[in-house]
């Protein structure tokens, strides 16, 4: 009759205890009684393959996280990278300034048409000036001299001859101005005076007039206006 071999366990032998691993006795001893609670190494019985023994896998222990807390003396902070936020910055500081100068700009041209549309002095642009040919006139401190005719040139335009004048205006000013052929109200040629050069203060010209109109044969009304 076959006996079933004791289960693993300490058992005694003499003055000590000896591990059974349930089919052989191990090297493995303890003093009688001592209550060891950890089981010895495992060591593979006689005659079997061999098989590695189970081993709990390793887990990292959980760890609050230390907030607040100061790191370690020799730890280096972990440095940010603003560069996204500083290009932001530029480009919001440039589109400032350009906004700005924009409005600037549409500011000091918006009241340089507003002046020209609300000029109402006589010869302004908003207000022609009746004037005699041969005779002077004055038109906002520009003193036109007498003398002045008008006449037909090779072509047959309109040509303005011997038109001078006087910049008595307190600054150097430039003069462009138009001077008109009319039937009642109707305009029939147009002549040009004038160029985009400044008139030095207390300067008399000579004034360079053109046409593309032919001189009519006929008007009742001569006048002049600044062109701006």
């Amino acid at each position: 009759m076959t006996q079933t071999p004791p289960p693993a366990g300490w058992y005694p032998q003499g003055d000590q205890e000896r591990w059974w691993d349930g089919n052989a006795w191990s090297d493995n001893f303890r003093p009688v009684g001592s209550g060891q609670l950890q089981q010895p190494a495992y060591q593979q019985p006689y005659g079997q393959p061999y098989q590695q023994p189970y081993q709990q896998p390793y887990q990292q222990p959980y760890q609050q996280p230390t907030y607040g807390q100061p790191q370690p003396y020799g730890a280096q902070p972990v440095k940010q990278s603003h560069t996204g936020r500083n290009i932001l910055i530029v480009f919001g500081v440039l589109f400032v300034l350009l906004v700005g100068g924009c409005v600037a700009v549409g500011a000091i041209f918006a009241d340089q048409v507003n002046d020209a549309v609300n000029d109402e002095t006589l010869g302004g642009p908003n207000n022609p000036l009746t004037i005699t040919e041969g005779e002077s006139f004055e038109v906002d401190g520009f003193e036109y001299d007498e003398g002045w005719s008008i006449a037909a040139d090779a072509s047959g335009f309109v040509s303005i001859q011997n038109l001078k004048l006087t910049n008595n205006r307190d600054k150097s000013s430039r003069l462009l101005t138009e001077i008109k052929l009319l039937n009642g109200n109707e305009v029939l040629a147009t002549a040009t005076c004038g160029d985009w050069s400044s008139v030095a203060e207390d300067t008399t010209i000579t004034v360079s007039c053109t046409s593309s109109d032919t001189l009519p044969a006929a008007y009742d009304k001569i006048t002049i206006q600044d062109a701006f």
